[in-house]
């Protein structure tokens, strides 16, 4: 019995020492988390290590439960105990990992993507000093190397028809649709 309690605890132990860590932490980091944030995370992390006890707690003392049930025949009050102790953790869980999650999004400002307007093109980083820009060779190519000069179609073309190269235009609606 001493043993199954003990197995339990240290199989616990884990995700309690992590909820308490970041318990911990988020109460700690005023000045990096704005205020918001920082409330859902600890809440989030409360409810989370308030649902892991009360389930560490329930199957430290199942042992002994099912045998006094057993021995005064109440099965089917044991089983109501273990629905109610089930439904604590099917609840507390997603509500806990919610609010982390909530927390996670909360005071982001959505950034748009950096991008440049349809089929714009940019040189690569030194390619104005290796002549790219201009049309001259890239370091290392001799003067008629075959993979230097005017793009055939068939060059441009990828193994699967496509190109790597950006199209002039973007594309058109089609105007049958």
């Amino acid at each position: 019995m001493f043993g199954y309690r003990v197995t339990q605890l240290v199989g616990h132990l884990p995700v309690l020492l992590t909820l308490l860590t970041v318990l911990v932490l988020a109460a700690t980091a005023r000045r990096r988390l704005p205020g918001r944030a920082r409330s859902l995370l600890l809440a989030g992390a409360a409810v989370l290590l308030l649902v892991e006890l009360f389930s560490t707690a329930w199957l430290a003392a199942l042992p002994e439960l099912i045998r006094s049930r057993a021995l005064s025949g109440g099965m089917r009050q044991f089983e109501l105990m273990n629905l109610a102790a089930s439904a604590v953790g099917w609840i507390g869980y997603p509500i806990g990992l919610g609010l982390i999650v909530a927390a996670v999004f909360t005071g982001r400002a959505a950034t748009p993507a950096p991008g440049q307007p349809w089929g714009a093109w940019t040189p690569p980083p030194g390619a104005a000093s290796t002549g790219l820009a201009t049309g001259g060779l890239p370091p290392g190519f001799a003067a008629g190397h075959p993979g230097v000069g005017p793009v055939t179609p068939h060059q441009a073309a990828g193994p699967w028809g496509g190109s790597d190269r950006p199209p002039a235009a973007p594309p058109q609606a089609d105007p049958t649709n």
